[in-house]
Formats: C-alpha cells, structure tokens, sequence
C-alpha cells in the first residue's frame, strides 16, 4: 500500500510538474512574443518620427519664405505708395499665399497603444516621453495649424490680395490700387507676418520636442 501511495504521490507531481511547466513555457513565449511586438511598434514609431522631422523642417523653411515675402511687401508700403506698375515687381503678389501645416504620422504610436504595447511599458520613461510628444505636442500643433488655416483668409485684406494674384475678381483697378495702399492692407500684412511667426514658433516648439525623442527611440531600438 505504501509503495503504491507513493508511487501514486511521485506520479502526482510529475504531472504538477509537467503542467507548470507548460505554463511556465506558454508564459515565456507569451512574453517574448509582447517584446517582439513592442520593439517592432517602436521601429515603426521611429520610422514615421524620422519622415516627420523631415517634413517640419520643410514646412518651417517654406513658412519663413513666407514671411521674407510679406517683410518686403511691408518694407515697401512703409516707405512709399506702391505705384500701379510696381504690383508685378513684389513676389508676394506674384505668388500664391501659402501656409505649410504639419501634421504628423501617428499610425504606428496609435497602433502600438491600441493594441496595448504601450501600456505594458506605461512606467518606461522613453513610453511616458513617447505619450507627451503624440498626445500633447503633437495635438497642440495640430490645433495651431487648423487655427492658421482658418484665419489665412478670412478678411477682405485677403480677398484684395486674392483677386490680385487670380487677376480675374479685379473689376475697378483704381478702387483696387486705392484698397492695396490702404491702411487696412498694410495692417493686414502685419497680421499675416504674425501669424506666421506664431505658426513657426509652434513648429519650432515641436521640432524640438522630436530631436529629443529621436536619439532616445533610436538607442533603444539598437539595445533590445
């Protein structure tokens, strides 16, 4: 009897044995395979973050052109009326108006987080650090840019500016080199540089935030 209870007892614990390792197995790879993906997730965070920093750099460059065009359309109404002949010699009025936005990727962070990567590294600091850069910066300058765009043009400033470069809204050419030398459009001009400026401090602001995320993602990338 004693031989067969403890033959019984040795055959009970190969089997606890055997399930706990099982387990222990299953958890293993459950837990590689959540790594795995979350250091792909961050590949592709980093993939999108590099394309980004290209982009804002772009739009930072096209946005201070902007703003070197409108100087020299307010350097000109500050000195002088512009002469009816002179409209054709100031690049802003030769050129479309334009603000680059930026708005950035964020499939591969939203992806990540979706499918709970992220949150099983809530407490890593480059996590925390990846959920200030998409979740604040990167909203605030969405919300700026959307903000820009609305204002760009909506004014009558704008539209004398708009029927000068699409040429067919102007009906009254003396009403309309009267309305360019005007102080309203001067003003405008003024507002135009401002919104710009506040627009490239924005980006600058998030630009910033990037190259300090960058390097952290990449070193984490290379010592997993």
């Amino acid at each position: 009897m004693k031989n067969i209870l403890a033959r019984g007892g040795i055959e009970f614990l190969a089997v606890m044995l055997g399930i706990s390792g099982s387990l222990w197995v299953d958890e293993t790879r459950v837990t590689s395979n959540a790594e795995n993906a979350f250091r792909t997730d961050l590949v592709a965070i980093h993939n999108e973050l590099v394309d980004d920093l290209k982009t804002i750099n772009d739009a930072i460059a096209i946005n201070s052109d902007m703003i070197e065009k409108v100087d020299h359309l307010l350097s000109i109404l500050e000195t002088s009326k512009i002469d009816v002949n002179a409209l054709d010699t100031i690049p802003l009025m030769n050129r479309k108006m334009e603000n680059r936005s930026f708005f950035g990727k964020k499939t591969a962070y939203l992806s990540s987080k979706s499918a709970g990567h992220l949150n099983r590294h809530s407490h890593d600091p480059l996590v925390q650090e990846l959920t200030r850069l998409y979740g604040q910066t990167y909203s605030r300058m969405e919300t700026n840019n959307v903000l820009t765009d609305e204002l760009m043009f909506a004014d009558d400033q704008s539209k004398i500016y708009l029927s000068h470069h699409l040429r067919g809204f102007i009906y009254n050419k003396n009403d309309f080199y009267q309305m360019v030398n005007s102080t309203d459009f001067y003003n405008w001009a003024v507002y135009m540089k401002n919104l710009f400026n506040h627009l490239i401090g924005v980006m600058e602001i998030t630009q910033t935030h990037m190259e300090m995320v960058e390097p952290l993602l990449r070193e984490e990338i290379k010592s997993q």
